[in-house]
């Protein structure tokens, strides 16, 4: 399940995000590239063991830990890597899927994308993020501030930049639950639950979605 999620930093947090980022230099992103990926991968990135990306980690982790649709679709259980990529024109990400395991020394499993778009839209040409759905693409270009998530397995691609920068910061997390079919009917259900909550005569029907919610991630769940 792709899923947007408008507005995921304040203001500040963003102008704070950006005054970080243009205070460091950036590196050729192929550096943290498969070899396979080095052929499709042109971009920048602020090198990962850089001081700055600690602060940067900590105001995106508290943004999405209270955005309530985030930890409903992502369960998420711990942060397997985060980084601030760069595009300036002519740079792209051809079609590729996520690594599905990283960090050095210990290993995390990647369930879960996102990226946090820190430019404005109107600022640069092309640099979409654009998703195979098997019958063609799915674009998505976001408001500075505002962020995507997406199963980690999922085929992706960064358009090629045509004009102006596009600064984005990328994510992943492992989740409580593997299964990403599983994590979307687990958030179907608390939907579903929080839609008609507090409706005159839903007691019952709150009370089963919340045994099939409580019961359906006790089955899937590895704490």
């Amino acid at each position: 399940m792709i899923l947007t999620l408008p507005n995921l930093v304040t203001p500040k947090e963003l102008a704070l995000i950006r005054q970080k980022v243009a205070a460091v230099p950036f590196t050729d992103g192929r550096v943290t590239a498969g070899e396979m990926l080095h052929k499709v991968k042109n971009n920048q990135q602020i090198p990962p063991g850089h001081p700055v990306m600690k602060d940067i980690t900590q105001v995106v982790m508290q943004a999405l830990g209270r955005c309530d649709p985030f930890m409903s679709i992502a369960q998420p259980r711990r942060l397997a890597a985060m980084l601030v990529s760069r595009y300036e024109p002519g740079m792209t990400y051809g079609l590729h899927v996520d690594a599905p395991i990283m960090g050095e020394p210990n290993h995390v499993r990647s369930d879960v994308s996102f990226t946090l778009f820190l430019s404005d839209p109107d600022s640069y040409e092309g640099g979409e993020l654009a998703f195979d759905n098997g019958s063609g693409e799915q674009a998505f270009k976001l408001p500075a501030g505002s962020a995507i998530c997406y199963p980690t397995g999922q085929l992706h691609r960064v358009r090629p930049v045509e004009r102006g920068e596009r600064l984005a910061v990328v994510g992943w997390v492992q989740s409580l639950v593997r299964e990403p079919a599983v994590r979307e009917l687990l958030h179907d259900i608390s939907e579903a639950r929080e839609l008609i909550s507090g409706l005159e005569g839903t007691e019952r029907a709150v009370a089963l979605l919340t045994k099939s919610y409580s019961n359906l991630l006790r089955r899937n769940a590895e704490p």
